[in-house]
């Protein structure tokens, strides 16, 4: 009988083999319904194809397209690791906690291919995905950081007379935990000859001009602030019922954007140990890091920027005129609005998924027909005067 069971089990796997989609580069189209390639090592290797319709800038349509194919490329690699039914049952829950945040779990990919046809853009990419909790894969992180570009990070945690050295602990310890997963960090001797100790006073208090002073003084991008309370007791122990030393540590943080002084996130952890006062500040530090990173990359999946645009020697036509084309020449514009026009002056909000810097880049080559100059920019504003 143990023939015939051999035979059977290769019989059955040759049934089930499914051969793997091959890109092909130039003009070719890829066939569809590519099948995920599994590498081993740290993750499983596809090979996916975004598509998106030109209707406007060609490089537009091509970060759809890659955003498409990204999106493709998780889709397979977790389709290789549950059945199609279970995909179905939890198409909304993937949606929305994997699709939706695709590049969050591609550690790197490759373009193959780019061609377009017929009103569309189509992209072939060889995408490494992994499916592993975001927190442990720095190298996903990574991307997502060179997508925020870089954003520079600076540390505040402030106690009492009596913990100052303890939050200066804690604070070098958040410092350390967001330098090793990539974020430049903004040292403590940089942030004390930028800010007056008043100042430091009301960026911990939660003020938001304190906010976008300081991310304007030190480069910070973003602020991770907050208070550190910490007491100790003896009391028996559970376990044992002899008198031990308790310490006790609470830490409550929030992740600040500094240039607009919106909240990104906040943690509070709270922890008590016995014996050892360093445990317990080293855990409470490194829970609210992990936490606040977690919360501002979930964030990032969804995260879009403000960019306004201050337009001096402004009109009702020259406005409109201009919001017409800032949609459809600039790179990853989500909406347009106009906040303001008073006299001469009007104040357009752009929403986008690029960075005010990439929006500047885009004003200054892009060849609007409506004339402006630029005449200055600071954090998330820009400054132009129309000329004709």
């Amino acid at each position: 009988m143990k023939v015939p069971a051999f035979f059977l089990l290769i019989l059955l796997s040759v049934s089930c083999y499914q051969p793997a989609y091959t890109a092909k580069t130039g003009s070719s189209t890829p066939a569809p319904g590519s099948e995920v390639v599994v590498s081993g090592g740290e993750g499983v290797e596809v090979l996916a194809e975004g598509v998106a319709a030109i209707t406007g800038e060609p490089d537009i349509a091509r970060d759809g397209a890659l955003r498409d194919a990204l999106r493709r490329a998780v889709e397979q690699a977790v389709g290789s690791f549950i059945s199609a039914e279970t995909r179905v049952q939890n198409f909304q829950l993937l949606s929305d906690r994997i699709y939706a945040n695709s590049s969050g779990y591609v550690a790197s990919y490759r373009v193959l291919s780019e061609s377009r046809e017929e009103g569309l853009y189509r992209v072939v990419i060889r995408a490494r995905v992994k499916t592993d909790r975001i927190e442990n894969d720095l190298q996903a992180i990574g991307i997502l950081l060179a997508e925020q570009g870089r954003p520079r990070v600076l540390v505040v945690v402030q106690g009492d007379e009596e913990t100052d050295e303890d939050a200066g602990s804690v604070e070098a310890r958040i410092s350390g935990y967001f330098a090793e997963r990539g974020f430049p960090v903004v040292d403590r001797q940089t942030l004390e000859q930028n800010l007056a100790r008043e100042q430091l006073r009301r960026l911990i208090a939660g003020d938001s001009s304190a906010a976008q002073l300081a991310g304007l003084r030190t480069g910070a991008e973003i602020g991770i602030i907050g208070r550190l309370n910490r007491s100790q007791e003896r009391r028996r122990s559970p376990y044992t019922q002899t008198e031990t030393q308790f310490y006790q540590a609470g830490l409550v943080l929030r992740a600040v954007n500094l240039p607009t002084a919106g909240v990104l996130a906040t943690s509070t952890v709270s922890l008590t140990l016995p014996f050892s006062r360093t445990e317990v500040l080293n855990r409470v530090a490194d829970s609210s890091s992990r936490v606040l990173m977690n919360r501002i990359l979930a964030g990032w999946g969804r995260r879009t920027n403000t960019t306004e645009i201050v337009c001096r020697n402004a009109s009702y036509e020259k406005v409109e005129r201009l919001k017409a084309e800032l949609s459809t020449r600039l790179r990853g514009v989500v909406t347009v609005v106009s906040r303001e026009l008073a006299g001469d002056q009007a104040l357009i909000e752009i929403v986008s998924e690029t960075t005010t810097q990439e929006i500047l880049s885009g004003l200054r080559e892009r060849g609007f027909t409506v004339r402006f100059e630029v005449l200055g920019w600071t954090n998330n504003r820009i400054e132009i005067k129309f000329t004709d």
